[in-house]
């Protein structure tokens, strides 16, 4: 029987985020590969500024990784990788530096 689920190559999970957060992307899919998990990802985002990427199933070591580079990718400009700020527009949020910023707020206390 054919999975329902496509699961995402590192290649296209990088295509779904800016190229700041390339890094990041690789980072969970080689500790994917270094713990021998057959956890499948499905989906890389930026929700609310920050780097959110789902799995087909749980696993602790992997979700730890994942975590991390969520909370990582709020100090990293989500265009060009350098270091960054969350800023807000409206009522859309992203995580970018000076450079990119333009007439993005920056979100204080964040």
């Amino acid at each position: 029987m054919k999975s329902l689920v496509n699961y995402l190559t590192e290649e296209q999970a990088i295509a779904c985020v800016g190229k700041g957060w390339e890094s990041l992307v690789r980072k969970v899919y080689n500790a994917r590969t270094a713990i021998g998990t057959t956890v499948g990802i499905i989906q890389v985002k930026e929700k609310w500024g920050g780097l959110r990427i789902y799995t087909d199933y749980y696993d602790a070591e992997l979700e730890k990784t994942i975590m991390q580079v969520g909370e990582e990718s709020l100090r990293i400009c989500h265009d060009c990788g350098s270091t960054a700020g969350l800023v807000k527009k409206g009522g859309w949020f992203q995580t970018l530096c000076e450079t990119h910023r333009g007439e993005w707020e920056p979100v204080e206390n964040h």
